[in-house]
């Protein structure tokens, strides 16, 4: 039975700790490997020592990497492993269950010196609750024969045969925690996951907390659970295969080992391929290969991301010469291969010729980042734990825009670098390479006719090869191509120079499928002097056709969902207020950003130039009417970012505004007659604000209300993803709730009578495509169709209404005996809820509290609410005692947890008084 659901034993708030040791060393499982190809270095060692004691020669004449060659015994080809000795202990203990019948189940209980684990007989290989060491507190003495494993969350109670085995145990964990606290080793859960989430796990009622770290894949019953050290199992992927499930409207798939397998399923087929592709990604860094790594660490510089400084880096972009972390590899891509060929350490074994190896221990990250980050200031640094966006845009800056590099004080570039590649220092080379010398300049010399022939006469390894990796880059010329591309002095022409896929129509009905397959060619584009000129390629000089950027009213940018994305083209419409439509699409998401931005600083006045400041998804201009004065249309700037409309209208001191859409309580369109011409105009009402927009033509009107609607709509199956009345309560609770406290106070057993199951789908899937435009009607609805409604909705959402996160929190405060206590520990747990949850939370508690007080009629105490709507709010299939007790608890203490005064709890009993004395308008 406990392995069928999360029974008491398995809710255990516990986290589970990795068996492998992780440090910037190889893993033991490789220690077989690393000893042949050691040999295999010691072989090459001997056959090549004039060429080591050379370049050990060149190492001491780099400023600060003396430690490269401190110890003459040590070289980049050594390998390390370090020796790992730890108390073990395993046996028989009887161990207290936490809740329920608090009774002594015999467990086999092991203690690895990382962790304890507990497991149901000796030969089971995944336990059933793990303790991290990190999390214990301490462990002591309790009473006759039994020990106590002290947390700071909760007391673990164990019981063995004999006095001198606990005393045993008890010694075995508190030596393991002062040679812990002596190390002072990194928290592994404090180690930012590759991947986490909750899914559903085949053999337990609820979703669990799933993260992988590293080769090790972690399972908790929530993501609290694993922060606070304490979990169910873990599986090493070292001995672990991936496959997908064909399961009919299932997202499954399986986790399977020689000793068990686990079948998971996902809310959504992206989801488990996201999973599966990081699973296969762990599987395949467990067996790579660690030799290119310990000989690139050899550089002690090379032990930290160039980017981050995040540890063990073991990524490279090749060309760069930058060793880096997976999460900068990423970003990395995000630049192109022309400008960052992102190659791994561990797994990209054949590319790793012995030169390239000895160009990055020589170079290594310190002395890169001299003229990457030359100049970079200190506030500027990225940290490991950044954001993707704050990632790509700090990669961006540094690498693409040069913004951070230490100039280089050689004038002629090309002729500094042909004198450059017949030296050693490859170093000088990098930086006139990314300062604007080319890579395939003319030498002059008939024969060594480039300065890779340059370097090859002059018998410079090292120079080959960084510049065969570099001989395409396509880095600009940071003096003229790229003059201001994101400068922030507006005095500076804007220029820019690439290729971009174009597309041309007249009419935006013409840009279908067909068309953009059909018309959709390269172009060589210049963006000049307020026009963005394409020539059929950059050698022609007349252009195919110029758009004059003063006359663009409309600029879309789409980031996804859009049908040419599928090539890897990142795409962006021009509106022209001629009706005339242009599209171009680039190979990047920093090339798409680039231009946008640029086309946008030209037509967009100083006066709203905050908006450029937005991720914008559509920009331009409209006429606009508001409160303040309904006479007249006047010009105002407008865009969309995500769920958001940003605007500057034309008023004086005019500062940046905002509207959230998803809260917008009317969204309509309608015509009106202006100069003896028809025109759409759109209405936008938010918490009592009123704004109407209309479109210079029939068409930058449609695109932008097409781009409202879809931004005001639900998106995804997220509490705040959902469409919101005014209070930040979603639409279809606000809309129930009404419904059922109008005519349902005096229905007998209100809540607990079932809907008919075809009415109820049809009705959510109303209220999910547009909550705004559902209205329920007595007569066309019936009362028990819309409380499923709304108990099938918070059943539903990603997240339970309380959060999975905080239920062991809520749970637990049903030990304070003090009723005030308690009350007060629910109202902390209430303001610590995300925005929607609590206001959602509020509107709901406030409607069972006045269905409650209504129970001589419709007989549904708060006992019996508490039990309609725990497995709702938690989110449970079923339902525990405890559960009940915490929802009753908050509907019987409304008044005090939401601060109500005395006054509304009066209006509360008169409104109800009337509504149930209208016997004739309930509906039963």
């Amino acid at each position: 039975q406990e392995n069928k659901s999360l029974a008491p034993e398995e809710s255990e708030s516990e986290s589970v700790y990795s068996i492998v040791e992780q440090c910037s060393l190889p893993s033991k499982k490789n220690k077989n490997k690393a000893k042949t190809h050691s040999a295999s270095c010691s072989k090459m060692q001997g056959g090549d020592s004039d060429r080591l004691v050379s370049e050990q020669m060149h190492f001491q004449q780099f400023d600060g990497d003396q430690t490269l060659i401190g110890n003459e015994s040590i070289t980049p080809y050594a390998c390390f492993y370090g020796p790992s000795v730890k108390k073990v202990k395993a046996g028989w203990l009887d161990k207290l269950s936490p809740q329920g019948k608090r009774m002594f189940q015999k467990r086999w209980v092991k203690f690895d010196g990382d962790s304890i684990s507990y497991y149901n007989n000796e030969k089971e290989v995944f336990s059933k609750g793990v303790i991290l060491l990190s999390a214990i507190a301490t462990a002591r003495v309790h009473g006759e024969n039994k020990f106590e494993v002290v947390t700071s969350h909760r007391t673990f109670v164990f019981r063995v045969d004999k006095e001198e085995e606990r005393n045993d145990w008890v010694n075995t964990i508190l030596n393991a925690l002062k040679s812990q606290s002596d190390n002072n080793p990194q928290s592994r859960t404090s180690v930012t996951p590759e991947k986490s989430g909750y899914l559903e796990l085949k053999g337990y009622k609820a979703k669990i907390f799933i993260l992988l770290q590293g080769n090790t894949v972690w399972i908790c019953k929530n993501e609290q659970d694993f922060k606070t050290g304490f979990g169910i199992t873990l599986i090493p992927m070292n001995v672990a295969n991936v496959k997908q499930v064909d399961r009919t409207a299932k997202q499954s798939f399986e986790i399977i080992t020689p000793y068990k397998s686990f079948s998971f399923t996902a809310e959504s087929e992206r989801e488990k391929q996201d999973w599966i592709e990081a699973l296969q990604q762990s599987i395949a860094e467990t067996l790579s290969d660690y030799e290119v790594a310990e000989k690139i660490w050899f550089n002690e510089s090379n032990r930290s991301c160039a980017d981050c400084k995040a540890p063990n880096p073991d990524w490279a972009s090749i060309n760069l010469c930058v060793v880096i972390c997976k999460k900068c590899a990423g970003q990395h891509r995000s630049l192109g291969p022309r400008d960052s060929k992102v190659r791994s350490l561990k797994m990209d074994a054949s590319i790793w010729s012995n030169e390239l190896i000895e160009l990055f221990i020589i170079i290594g990250n310190k002395r890169a980042n001299s003229f990457w980050a030359g100049n970079l200031p200190p506030d500027e640094e990225l940290h490991m734990d950044a954001p993707a966006e704050k990632r790509i845009e700090f990669i961006t800056q540094k690498y693409k825009e040069g913004k951070f590099r230490k100039l280089p004080i050689f004038p002629l570039h090309d002729k500094a670098l042909c004198a450059a590649v017949v030296k050693q220092d490859v170093l000088e080379t990098l930086m006139l390479l990314f300062s604007g010398a080319d890579a395939m300049c003319a030498t002059g010399d008939p024969v060594y006719s480039t300065p890779y022939l340059l370097a090859k006469k002059a018998g410079q390894r090292l120079q080959m090869e960084f510049l065969y990796h570099n001989k395409f880059s396509d880095f600009p010329n940071y003096d003229t191509c790229f003059e201001s591309g994101f400068s922030e002095d507006s005095s500076h022409p804007t220029f820019l120079c690439e290729f971009l896929y174009k597309v041309a129509s007249n009419s935006a009905k013409l840009l279908t499928e067909k068309k953009l397959k059909e018309d959709c060619n390269k172009r060589w584009c210049t963006l000049e002097s307020g026009f963005l000129s394409y020539y059929e390629n950059d050698k022609t000089t007349t252009p195919n056709g110029m758009i004059d950027i003063n006359e663009v009213i409309c600029l879309v940018v789409h980031k996804s969902d859009f049908f040419l994305n599928r090539w890897d083209i990142f795409t962006f419409e021009i509106y022209l207020i001629s009706e005339r439509v242009f599209l171009f699409g680039a190979e990047t998401a920093y090339s798409q950003r680039k231009w946008t931005w640029a086309i946008a600083k030209r037509f967009v006045p100083p006066v709203a130039e905050c908006l450029l400041e937005r991720d914008f998804d559509l920009l331009g201009q409209l006429y606009y009417k508001d409160c303040h004065n309904l006479d007249q249309w006047r010009k105002g700037w407008f865009a969309i970012e995500k769920s958001s409309l940003y605007f500057c209208l034309e008023m004086e001191n005019a500062e940046e505004d905002s509207i959230y859409l998803r809260r917008l309580q009317e969204l309509t369109i309608s015509s009106v007659v202006q100069n003896g011409e028809k025109i759409d105009v759109l209405l936008l009402v938010e918490k009592g604000r009123t704004l109407y927009i209309h479109g210079h033509t029939k068409l930058d009107f449609m695109v932008w209300y097409t781009a409202i609607e879809k931004a005001a709509g639900t998106d995804g199956n997220a509490l705040q993803d959902q469409q919101l009345s005014k209070n930040d309560v979603p639409i279809i609770v606000n809309s129930c709730i009404a419904f059922v406290t109008q005519y349902g106070l005096g229905s007998k057993q209100i809540y607990l009578k079932n809907g008919d199951s075809s009415n109820v789908a049809e009705l959510l899937e109303s209220f999910k495509k547009d909550a705004r435009n559902v209205k329920l009607r007595a007569g066309k609805h019936q009362l028990e169709d819309v409380t499923d409604v709304l108990k099938s909705f918070l059943s539903q959402i990603d997240d339970a209404l309380l959060t999975k996160e905080l239920y062991p929190f809520w749970i637990s405060a049903l030990d304070t005996q003090n009723e005030k206590e308690r009350v007060r520990k629910y109202g902390a747990f209430i303001r610590t809820l995300p925005l929607v949850n609590r206001a959602t939370l509020a509107a709901l508690i406030e409607h069972l509290y006045r269905v409650q007080k209504c129970s001589e009629i419709n007989h549904m105490n708060p006992h019996n609410l508490a039990m309609v709507f725990s497995s709702c709010l938690f989110q449970t299939k079923g339902q525990t005692s405890e559960e009940v007790n915490v929802i009753e608890d908050l509907i019987k203490n409304y008044v005090q947890l939401f601060d109500i005064n005395e006054d509304q709890v009066k209006q509360m009993d008169i409104e109800n008084s009337f509504i149930t004395r209208w016997k004739d308008t309930q509906v039963s």
